[in-house]
C-alpha cells in the first residue's frame, strides 16, 4: 500500500471519498458544491492525500494546516475505519511532525467508538466530546454595565502579553478540554485563535479588574454566512462565580450584533456543564456533536 500527497488529477475522486457518508461516496454535484463553499471563506482545500493498494485508490482525506503548529484532519464520515486509514493517518502525521507541526486533530462521530478505539491505538487522545451550539442574535444589542473597578482591553501588540497571561490564568482548574493544557506553547494558541474565521483584534476582549486580568473573550467573524463565532471565552479561578460570565457573553451578544450578524456559534466540551448552562441561558442551542482526538507529533 502506498500513502502519499494526491496527484491533480487525482483530487475530484479523492473528495469524493472525503465527502461520502454512509460507506457511500459524494456524487459530483457535492464534491462542487463543498469546492464552492470553500472559496466563499476563503479557505484553501489543504493538502489532499491517498492511499493506494494495487493501483487503486482505497482512501483519502484531507489534511488542513493551520495557525499555531496544529493540522486538522478531515476522514470520510460513517465509513468503517480501518488499518489502511490509520496507516494513512501515521504517514500524515510523520509528513506534518517533520515540519515543526505540533499537534494533529481529527473529529470523529460519537457513534464512531471503533474509529476512536483505532486512532488511540495510533497516538490519538480523546480530549473531548463537542458541543457545537448556535444562538440567534438580536440586532441593536447593547453591551453590558461594568461593575466598578472593571474595564475592557481590547487586543493590540501593546495587550499581547495581558490576553496571553489571562488566557493561561483562565486554564486553571478548567472543565474546557482540560486535557488540551500544556500541549501548546500559549503564542501557539493564540495564532490558532487567530486563525478561527476573519480575526479583527477589535473583537478580542480581557475583562480586567483594577488592572488585573479576569477573563477573556475572543469572537470572529464567520467568512461568507451571517454568523460569528465565540472562538475563547474563560475566566481566571479567581472570578468565577461572581456572573461575570453573563458579563461576557453580553459582551460577546452585542459585539455579535455589531458585526452585523445575527446568530452566533460556539463549541464547549460536554463536561463543562457550567458553559453549556450558560450558553442556554442566552438561548443557545444544540446544533451537533463531534469526539476531538488529538495527537502529539514529534518536535
Amino acid at each position: 500500500m502506498d500513502c502519499r500527497p494526491a496527484r491533480p488529477d487525482e483530487l475530484h475522486a479523492a473528495l469524493r471519498i472525503v465527502l461520502g457518508s454512509n460507506g457511500v461516496p459524494a456524487d459530483s454535484q457535492e464534491v462542487l458544491d463543498f469546492l464552492t463553499l470553500a472559496e466563499q471563506r476563503g479557505l484553501g482545500i489543504g493538502d489532499m492525500w491517498v492511499a493506494q493498494r494495487d493501483q487503486q485508490m482505497i482512501w483519502a482525506l484531507l489534511a488542513m494546516p493551520t495557525p499555531g503548529r496544529t493540522v486538522l484532519l478531515f476522514l470520510p464520515n460513517h465509513f468503517s475505519k480501518d488499518d489502511a486509514m490509520a496507516a494513512l493517518v501515521d504517514a500524515v502525521c510523520d509528513h506534518f511532525g517533520s515540519r515543526d507541526v505540533r499537534l494533529a486533530q481529527l473529529l470523529l462521530d460519537p457513534r464512531d467508538i471503533a474509529g476512536q478505539r483505532l486512532f488511540a491505538s495510533h497516538g490519538f487522545r480523546r480530549m473531548a466530546e463537542l458541543i457545537y451550539m448556535h444562538a440567534q442574535v438580536r440586532q441593536q444589542a447593547m453591551p453590558p454595565a461594568l461593575p466598578p473597578g472593571f474595564a475592557w482591553e481590547s487586543y493590540s501588540s501593546r495587550t499581547h502579553r495581558l490576553f496571553a497571561d489571562t488566557i493561561v490564568q483562565t486554564y486553571r482548574d478548567s472543565l474546557d478540554c482540560p486535557g488540551l493544557n500544556g500541549l501548546r506553547e500559549i503564542d501557539d494558541v493564540l495564532a490558532g485563535h487567530k486563525g478561527a474565521g476573519q480575526f479583527n483584534p477589535r473583537y478580542w476582549f480581557v475583562l480586567t479588574e483594577r488592572g488585573i486580568g479576569r477573563g477573556a473573550l475572543l469572537l470572529s467573524k464567520i467568512a461568507g454566512i451571517d454568523a460569528a463565532e465565540l472562538v475563547y471565552l474563560g475566566l481566571v479561578p479567581e472570578a468565577r462565580r461572581r456572573g461575570l460570565g453573563e458579563v461576557l457573553m453580553h459582551q460577546g451578544i452585542a459585539s455579535t450584533s455589531e458585526m452585523g450578524a445575527t446568530r452566533l456559534s460556539m463549541a464547549v466540551d460536554s463536561a463543562n456543564v457550567p458553559a453549556m448552562k450558560l450558553y442556554c441561558r442566552f438561548g443557545a442551542a444544540r446544533a451537533g456533536s463531534k469526539i476531538a482526538m488529538m495527537r502529539l507529533l514529534s518536535r
